[in-house]
């Protein structure tokens, strides 16, 4: 009899456990998440769009840079809510990322046409469509953001550098010059400045602003660096920072003639 009842609570035990899971999945997702950091688990019992979005963005940071996790907990999120802001645009980057433009173009596609409000997505797609050589596409997307948020650094810098794969250095000095008055010490902007500069025969305008460019550059961080390209692998951050002084440094030598 005592064999029969302990072969009955074990059964009992192994038919409870599933429904307990079944019954308390969320809570024992975010379990795995927040104490074990155990993003697959989590992903696999979660029924939680945002949490697997949540999951998604910290691995698309320099905090935990895993681009496959990222991925998966994108793709988790849009197959628990098809019409969720923002997975299809993490997941456009991911594309970007990977130089697939015309994947990143099409997610980019997809999440403005389930969210027109969702006006950052244009930078996303300027600057898809200008790594891809659309060049038209790339600059009406930068001025389409620019409308909406107009105190972008970025917006009037990339608009910028648009206007100068276009050979238009008028427009280029234009827009970069607009940027600076609101962000006079930005070295991006004043690189892409003053290149326009100097392509408009404007050499002693040029190099001052190669110079201030290279002064602000010295100031940063690898980590200011990659403030500037999220997304990208922070393992590269150091690279990246050496190489932005390097072409300030070589456009410099330019506007001075060496």
């Amino acid at each position: 009899m005592k064999a029969i009842a302990k072969r009955g609570v074990v059964l009992l035990v192994v038919f409870a456990l599933p429904l307990c899971v079944v019954l308390y999945r969320d809570t024992l997702a975010v379990f795995l998440w927040e104490k074990m950091q155990w993003a697959r688990g989590a992903l696999f019992l979660t029924s939680s769009p945002e949490l697997a979005f949540e999951i998604g963005n910290m691995h698309f940071s320099e905090e935990r840079y895993d681009l496959a996790t990222a991925y998966s907990s994108y793709v988790r999120a849009i197959a628990l809510d098809q019409d969720m802001l923002g997975p299809r645009y993490q997941l456009g980057r991911l594309a970007f990322l990977r130089g697939d433009f015309a994947a990143a173009a099409a997610l980019i596609n997809e999440e403005l046409a389930i969210h027109p409000e969702f006006k950052r997505a244009f930078y996303m797609r300027g600057l898809i469509r200008g790594y891809a050589g659309n060049l038209i596409g790339a600059e009406d997307d930068f001025k389409e953001f620019l409308r909406w948020d107009g105190k972008s650094w970025a917006g009037h810098n990339d608009l910028g550098w648009i206007y100068f794969l276009q050979g238009n250095f008028k427009e280029a000095e234009r827009i970069t010059a607009a940027g600076l008055i609101l962000y006079p010490n930005n070295p991006w902007l004043l690189t892409t400045h003053g290149a326009a500069l100097l392509n408009l025969g404007r050499t002693r305008e040029a190099e001052d602003s190669f110079v201030a460019a290279s002064v602000y550059a010295e100031q940063l961080t690898p980590r200011d660096w990659g403030g500037a390209y999220p997304g990208n692998d922070p393992a590269l951050y150091s690279r990246g920072l050496l190489e932005m002084r390097n072409v300030i440094e070589r456009n410099l030598a330019l506007a001075r003639g060496e």
